[in-house]
């Protein structure tokens, strides 16, 4: 970037630190706060397929998180410290670190409608089918990232415009990245609303160093497209569609698309949701230098793709075949305590896995009951059961015998308390 171009931003973001001090100040706090989760697992059949010797797996394992938020004036900081562990995986009187930082982030009031927020961050964005926190995990996903927000209230209209450039350490030549993350991400994400209806487009930029180890090159994909959301109390529904191009990071080049659909109808304390998504993958003739597999980057697929997490990072869970998932949802309000919900997949790849075979795409059906229950406003329990019920295809994507049973179940206990919390006089 020439001096000429950059000595102007420089003014623009002097000017804006300038005006900070003129922004609107509200809610002024501080708030001391934590999380304990622990979860009981039992599994066999959870991700893959068992085999005939295999045998159930059970652990315990619990996230406890201890949490500082400070909002006073034009500034906010939030840090969250957390220590992760399955019970028994450390000999006892030994000395292991295990805290970790899941988010320790500045945020800065910049006028009335701009913030800047600047260091380890959760970036959480629609239904997280792109970016997401995977709050479902102990580690959840944190990115190191500056973020530009802007929101207009009277008009509804929220935009932000963030990016990361990842290193593994403070070199003295080179920005050569050896870890497996991305090195560089960019986005942006604009959302109008009016009335019961929300549309919010999404671009991202995704550079990945490439695969070949002698090969210092950065190839670069392009995530965009936008989404649709309806909601009244008796229905709700979306629609989303995503194109991706550019190049994979063994640079074939990419042309993939998703798009992904969902209705819920509410009566009484019943509702039905019914949906379909498409993630387009490679056929038998998809040319080597190409790819049609798209990717879901940063979501939360666990969320979307059957609780027993078989298709969580796609496109590698279906060899690159694409996922078709039809699923019906049916979900039971007891009281203002206690949801369950009955959720049923059925799936298949989106292209031809076995010529030979009418029904090629069929990988098979997945069953996930839930029950959450509300104890209290920091106390939350919630248990689940689930089965799948594969062909023989699936024998193909993960290892074991589509015979045998698979299934999965788990019971999670959370309390988030609140320690300290101490308000301020606005300025």
């Amino acid at each position: 970037m020439s001096k000429s171009k950059f000595i102007p931003i420089l003014f623009s973001l002097a000017y804006l630190l300038i005006c900070a001090d003129s922004a609107k100040a509200q809610d002024n706090y501080f708030k001391i706060s934590g999380q304990y989760r622990v979860r009981p697992e039992f599994r066999k059949g959870y991700k893959s397929l068992t085999t005939d010797t295999s045998k159930a797996a059970f652990f315990i394992s619990q996230r406890a998180r201890l949490i500082l938020d400070y909002k006073k004036d034009n500034i906010q900081m939030f840090t969250s410290i957390q220590d992760i562990r399955t019970w028994g995986d450390e000999e006892q009187l030994k000395d292991n670190a295990g805290l970790q930082v899941n988010e320790m982030w500045l945020e800065l009031s910049l006028t009335h409608n701009f913030q800047l927020k600047a260091g380890r961050q959760e970036l959480v964005y629609d239904d997280q089918r792109l970016l997401g926190n995977l709050d479902w995990a102990n580690a959840t996903r944190s990115h190191d990232a500056l973020l530009l927000k802007y929101f207009e209230k009277n008009k509804k209209f929220y935009w932000h415009l963030g990016g990361a450039f990842n290193q593994s350490g403070e070199p003295l030549i080179g920005t050569d990245y050896m870890l497996k993350n991305y090195k560089f991400l960019a986005f942006t994400w604009l959302k109008k609303e009016f009335g019961k209806n929300a549309i919010s487009f999404t671009a991202i930029a995704n550079g990945l160093n490439a695969t070949a180890p002698t090969a210092k090159k950065t190839y670069t994909s392009y995530t965009f497209g936008p989404l649709y959301n309806y909601q009244t109390n008796e229905l709700k529904g979306l629609i989303g569609a995503y194109y991706q191009t550019g190049k994979t990071d063994n640079a074939l080049s990419l042309d993939a698309y998703m798009i992904n659909s969902y209705i819920e109808m509410h009566i009484k304390k019943v509702f039905l949701g019914l949906g379909i998504d498409y993630i387009s993958g490679n056929n038998n003739n998809t040319p080597g230098t190409a790819s049609h597999s798209f990717s879901t980057l940063y979501a939360t697929n666990h969320k979307f793709y059957g609780y027993m997490d078989y298709f969580t990072n796609l496109p590698i869970d279906t060899k690159q075949r694409g996922l078709i998932d039809p699923y019906f949802r049916l979900g039971i309000i007891a009281d203002k305590k206690t949801t369950t919900t009955i959720d049923f997949h059925h799936f298949l790849l989106a292209n031809r896995n076995h010529i030979d075979d009418h029904k090629y795409n069929v990988l098979g059906n997945e069953i996930d009951l839930l029950c959450d229950y509300k104890v209290s406003s920091l106390i939350n329990l919630q248990g689940g059961y689930s089965m799948m019920f594969a062909t023989t295809n699936m024998e193909s994507l993960k290892t074991g015998s589509s015979n045998n049973y698979n299934s999965w179940a788990f019971l999670m206990l959370k309390v988030s308390p609140i320690f300290f919390m101490q308000e301020f006089k606005n300025k």
